[in-house]
């Protein structure tokens, strides 16, 4: 009599398990991958739209609130303050209010970054102070940041458009970590109609 044994596990059978473990664990782990790009690239819009957004905030509300308008410049150096005669579709990079400080702050972009340069009374600077309403990671296309100022009449108030794009960069291979938004708003000076 012949008695059939079988204590142990045949090589077909071991190769089997193998190819499912192995294919279950490729499946798994580029679920964890999209996973994880995905969650970086939402951080990184996610950084870059609140950047943008304080940036445009705090421009529209020192524009708005502003005692006048000092100017707009296409090169920094001659400005223009009465949009009335200048054409509508002019792109400026430079844009200079006085506050009510008695302070004159420009805003452009430098460096690759939007920033505004505040110079008040009291400080005695002729520099002023520059300051960047972004963060540092975040990267400001310069040709693509400008001001389009306008005014119907000269009763009516001055109107600014603003725009920028902003952009989160990593030295990544894969474009998870970056991303990229345009920004873009018009202010109304509310004192500039009563100069």
């Amino acid at each position: 009599m012949k008695i059939n044994n079988k204590n142990g596990y045949t090589l077909v059978e071991l190769l089997a398990v193998m190819i499912v473990l192995i294919a279950v664990g490729t499946i798994v782990s580029s679920i964890l991958v999209s996973v994880l790009r995905s969650s970086n690239k939402s951080a990184a819009t996610e950084n870059v739209r609140k950047n943008g957004n304080y940036a445009i905030s705090q421009m529209s509300r020192m524009i708005t609130y502003a005692q006048k308008l000092e100017g707009v410049s296409v090169s920094g150096s001659q400005y223009y303050p009465d949009c009335l005669s200048l054409p509508a579709s002019t792109h400026y990079n430079y844009l200079q209010i006085k506050s009510f400080d008695g302070g004159i702050t420009t805003f452009y972009c430098a460096d690759s970054k939007i920033a505004s340069q505040s110079s008040a009374i009291a400080l005695q600077s002729p520099t002023g102070i520059l300051n960047y309403l972004i963060d540092p990671n975040i990267y400001a296309d310069c040709h693509l940041n400008y001001f389009i100022c306008s005014q119907q009449s000269a009763a009516a108030p001055i109107k600014i458009d603003i725009f920028f794009d902003l952009k989160a960069t990593s030295s990544a291979v894969f474009s998870e970590s970056q991303a990229e938004i345009p920004f873009e708003t018009s202010v109304v000076i509310r004192n500039s109609a009563n100069r």
